[in-house]
């Protein structure tokens, strides 16, 4: 979203302003393909380093957490529902 965003904003202020501001979006654009065809970028070190976490990272951070608290206490396994079947 980050990227989407600054090749936005530097078009339109390419368009507007002075068209100087273009050279953004032609920075920012094949770093984004980039990111989308192999997954990373170099800008993706940095972002790291300041806190930006992976989608992936959210993920599994959200399951522990649902684990520790107990959300999966009541799900029953497969032999489980077999005998609650009889």
């Amino acid at each position: 979203m980050n990227a989407s965003t600054l090749a936005f904003m530097g078009l339109v202020l390419g368009v507007t302003r002075n068209r100087k501001w273009l050279f953004i979006p032609g920075v920012v654009l094949p770093f984004l393909f980039q990111h989308a065809v192999q997954g990373w970028c170099p800008p993706l070190p940095i972002m790291r380093r300041l806190g930006v976490r992976s989608r992936q990272e959210i993920d599994r951070e959200k399951y522990a957490l649902k684990a520790l608290r107990g959300d999966f206490a009541n799900i029953q396994g497969p032999m489980q529902a077999e005998e609650a079947a009889r």
